[in-house]
């Protein structure tokens, strides 16, 4: 069995207080993009799960995980080998490895009929990684508490040319997380959810609302990544952001020309992408 394994962009993430299990609350809206890995799944005689990268560890990749969270749940599943082929950059922002995990366990599902509902896919996912519950439905979403509490955006469509641009950064996310809680956690942090989602169907991406929190210690940390953002802006993006808290900066473009035309600019010295979001 072969599927594809999207990845997300995040149009704003806000972070929020601590929570009593390590985690932070937030706010965030996801959206699928066209980015894709391939993930391949069938019965095998011992249990593995490999990519293309050597830099992914079996034992921690998210495939992995979720096939163990199956196994417990339905300890009479075969033993199956997972190969993964990477498309999707690591490090970078774009939920890949959080995609792959959620399309183990829809393909899990399929191949051996375990009849397992939405909701329990998305409870499963949910404990494989904060993001691996987005993955189950895609598209639009808004994602509250870890990330893990999502609410379909119907009736709304963001302009469809974006470009991703990848320098070869890693950003530390706990450090990103460290830096918030001393400069950010103690402001307000109240979103007005319903002025959220109507300047998002506006596509107001001016508001304050679609700022990323981490920007502040990204950019500080690695100024490069904002040198990108600013860029993108200035080669005619209607937004741009950080994506999630990866190194990845993506412009939204009103045009498919005006997308390639910045790619053209950012390709000879990072890694691009051309993508569009997945309704």
């Amino acid at each position: 069995m072969e599927l594809k394994s999207y990845a997300k962009i995040n149009l704003g993430l806000h972070v929020h207080d601590r929570r009593k299990d390590g985690f932070h609350n937030l706010t965030t809206v996801f959206q699928e993009i066209s980015l894709y890995d391939n993930v391949n799944i069938r019965e095998a005689k011992t249990f593995s799960c490999k990519t293309n990268l050597s830099s992914i560890n079996e034992k921690e990749n998210f495939g992995t995980i979720a096939y163990k969270l199956l196994k417990e749940k339905f300890p009479d599943i075969p033993n199956v080998e997972i190969s993964i082929s990477k498309n999707i950059p690591i490090n970078a922002g774009l939920g890949g490895g959080s995609s792959n995990g959620a399309a183990v366990v829809k393909g899990i599902n399929s191949l051996f009929n375990l009849s397992l509902t939405n909701k329990e896919m998305l409870e499963i996912s949910s404990r494989v990684s904060s993001d691996s519950s987005f993955f189950i439905n895609g598209g639009l979403q808004l994602g509250t508490q870890r990330g893990e509490v999502l609410k379909k955006i119907s009736k709304t469509v963001i302009p469809e040319h974006v470009l991703l641009v990848k320098p070869k950064l890693k950003v530390k996310t706990k450090e990103a997380f460290l830096d918030l809680k001393n400069h950010l956690l103690n402001e307000d942090t109240h979103i007005n959810l319903s002025q959220l989602l109507e300047e998002l169907k506006n596509n107001n991406f001016n508001s304050k609302l679609f700022k990323n929190d981490f920007e502040m210690y990204v950019f500080k940390t690695h100024p490069e990544i904002g040198d990108i953002k600013l860029k993108i802006l200035d080669l005619g993006a209607i937004y741009a952001s950080l994506s999630g808290t990866g190194s990845t900066v993506f412009g939204i473009f009103p045009t498919e020309a005006a997308a390639q035309k910045a790619e053209a600019f950012f390709s000879p010295h990072y890694s691009t992408y051309c993508v569009n979001p997945i309704i």
